[in-house]
């Protein structure tokens, strides 16, 4: 059984799921990511900073939660680029094209391996 951190409020617990996150703070960024949809709803067009201005959400969470795919950006910031190529996101660390060229690698690494395998016998 694994014991961490929580990486948001540095609390000890044990993790039930594939999250750095304790259970206490997951409940806070829930209620923090329905926040900020209801506001999203009413001013679709706002950006991060009047966001958090009028939410009192951390405009850092709000691009976590861009990040994580939980929520999506009309006008992406700076820091919503590709990680491989630089194209503007709306959402995550990667574009669907460079999504695809990994997976891409990914299958013929795993073909590559099998062969291989298949060779040593």
């Amino acid at each position: 059984m694994a014991i961490i951190n929580c990486a948001r409020c540095g609390k000890v617990f044990s993790p039930e799921k594939l999250t750095n996150i304790c259970p206490d703070c997951l409940a806070l960024e829930a209620k923090d990511l329905k926040t900020v949809t209801d506001y999203l709803r009413s001013f679709p067009l706002a950006n991060v900073m009047e966001v958090s201005n009028r939410t009192g959400v951390d405009p850092m969470q709000i691009l976590r939660f861009v990040k994580s795919g939980s929520l999506r950006m009309t006008d992406p910031p700076e820091q919503l680029k590709c990680r491989l190529c630089g194209k503007e996101l709306k959402k995550g660390t990667l574009c669907q094209d460079c999504m695809d060229k990994v997976s891409e690698l990914k299958e013929r690494e795993k073909k590559r391996d099998k062969n291989i395998h298949r060779n040593r016998r």
